[in-house]
């Protein structure tokens, strides 16, 4: 039998009962596909040992992270379409469209006028009234300085000046009463000059400021003072000004020989200056209270002033300082001030300065005055100088005294109530410490010279600040009872604890006169 031609099996053979498998030919195809299942097992056995199998890995996690990401977005739009519906479809509409509609754009320039009014903070109404109108072209605008400006216009009424006995009452109806000659003496009064430059000084500040778009003084500072009057009594020449205004606060002023220590809240108030214009020279050793404050001040201006690196305007600033300390220091070492918590006085303007030779009605430091507010009279003296644009200012001691509500920051009269009478030419020479009732005697002396104080009236006393307050008085000793007469060379009992010398000399027995000796008084 030839084993690559197996026998096959018949049908009869099959028939016969003799069956036999029947093997059929194997073809190439069998041997294809045999050799391509032992390669693939070859590769797949052998792939994850190349540099191939990294890449193959990561290709599968990006299709399965792929697959991942596509179901969560599918998700999210679920979820969204969720929100969307429970959203109510009104609160769409309600945001409406027309809003976001501009009105439609002009096809030509429009020249305009707008008039527009506010009121500042200072009380100045304000009116605006912008005017526009077309011109060329904006390369060659912008170098024309009359393109784009501004004009101010500011519109004041210059008050009138109090000159009648009605009109001064009219701010005081004490007034004609308190001085019964003004009415003599105001046949023959004029408006002082003063006034007029006053109003012209405040009016001058006001334009400066406001070409310069500074802050101006307010309503309330313009219309500071109503009237300045002088006056000539008639019958003894005596010469007064007399000035109706309010009541600033000055807190200015020290003295080391009365008044070592100072207050801090007075020298850290604002503005506050450590000297006044009427000063005299020091008497004690005893130092100012601020001199080493100031000191301390000076140092530390002088240390900024030495860094490098600093603005031309801070190094102005400081050298100003500089020198303002380094002369005050000087001052409040050499001579001593009025103190404005202590001692009553008033403020004048500088606006009086420089006239005494030209207007004998002009006041001048060291002159003295009577502060008049409702129904009473105050004594002082013309302390210190004040801004030329303003009137009425009087020490603390003297607003605190009107009004005893007034600080350095609170006016002690803010109306224009107060009456200021001035007596020029009066100033006692040298200066000296403040004396009170020196100040008050002559002050009552100058107001007989223009017809006196009225009935029912009377001039101020103040009371001295500096005072030392009086010892209480010691407690009361009952007398001692009568002590039985004492045997004569019996010893004297020792005094009790609390019994005082005195006691003891009229307890002891006195001696017998000797002979010839008058006993009696």
């Amino acid at each position: 039998m030839n084993p690559e031609n197996p026998p096959t099996t018949t049908p009869a053979d099959t028939a016969s009962g003799s069956w036999q498998p029947v093997k059929t030919k194997g073809g190439c195809l069998g041997s294809v596909t045999k050799f391509l299942f032992f390669a693939v097992l070859f590769v797949a056995l052998l792939l994850p040992f190349t540099p191939f199998a990294g890449k193959i890995k990561r290709g599968l996690q990006q299709l399965i992270e792929s697959a991942r990401a596509t179901k969560e977005r599918i998700v999210e739009k679920e979820v969204t379409r969720d929100v969307v519906k429970e959203v109510p479809v009104t609160k769409e509409v309600i945001k409406e469209v027309i809003k976001e509609v501009q009105p439609p754009l002009p096809d030509k320039y429009i020249p305009r006028k707008e008039v527009d009014v506010a009121k500042l903070f200072n009380g100045i109404t304000v009116k605006t009234n912008l005017i526009t109108e077309e011109g060329g072209f904006a390369s060659l605008e912008r170098l024309d300085p009359e393109a784009y400006k501004a004009e101010f216009q500011l519109s004041i009424r210059v008050p009138k000046a109090n000159q009648t006995l009605p009109e001064l009452a009219r701010i005081n109806s004490h007034l004609p009463k308190i001085l019964p000659g003004l009415e003599a003496m105001l046949a023959t009064a004029k408006v002082s000059g003063f006034y007029h430059k006053l109003y012209q000084s405040k009016t001058t500040r006001v334009q400066n400021d406001l070409t310069r778009l500074n802050r101006i003084l307010d309503r309330h500072n313009y219309y500071d003072c109503e009237t300045i009057l002088e006056l000539t009594h008639p019958a003894t020449q005596r010469r007064a000004l007399l000035v109706q205004s309010e009541m600033d606060v000055v807190a200015d002023g020290s003295d080391g020989d009365r008044m070592p220590t100072l207050d801090e809240y007075i020298y850290l108030s604002d503005y506050y200056q450590p000297t006044t214009s009427y000063a005299w020279p020091k008497v004690t050793k005893t130092p100012n209270p601020l001199v080493a404050r100031w000191e301390e001040r000076l140092a530390k201006a002088k240390e900024e002033y030495a860094v490098k690196g600093l603005s031309t305007a801070r190094n102005r600033e400081l050298q100003a300082l500089i020198q303002d300390l380094t002369v005050q220091i000087s001052e409040m070492k050499a001579r001593s001030f009025l103190i404005a918590e202590k001692d009553p006085f008033v403020v004048i303007s500088l606006l009086f300065r420089g006239y005494e030779d030209q207007n004998k009605h002009t006041p001048r430091i060291g002159d003295y005055a009577c502060v008049i507010h409702e129904g009473k009279i105050y004594p002082a003296i013309c302390g210190d100088y004040g801004p030329s644009f303003k009137m009425g200012e009087a020490s603390m001691l003297m607003s605190k005294t009107i009004n005893p509500k007034s600080t350095p920051y609170i006016r002690g009269e803010s109306d224009l109530k107060v009456t200021y009478l001035f007596f020029p030419g009066t100033a006692d020479k040298p200066n000296t410490a403040p004396n009170l009732a020196k100040w008050r005697e002559r002050c009552q002396q100058f107001l007989t010279d223009i017809g006196g104080i009225g009935a029912g009236y009377e001039l101020h006393t103040w009371a001295d600040p500096f005072a030392k307050p009086a010892e209480a008085p010691g407690p009361v000793v009952p007398p001692a009872s009568p002590a039985a007469p004492a045997t004569p060379g019996a010893p004297i009992p020792p005094p009790a604890a609390d019994q005082t010398q005195e006691e003891t000399k009229k307890a002891a027995p006195a001696k017998a006169p000797a002979a010839g000796v008058n006993t009696k008084k």
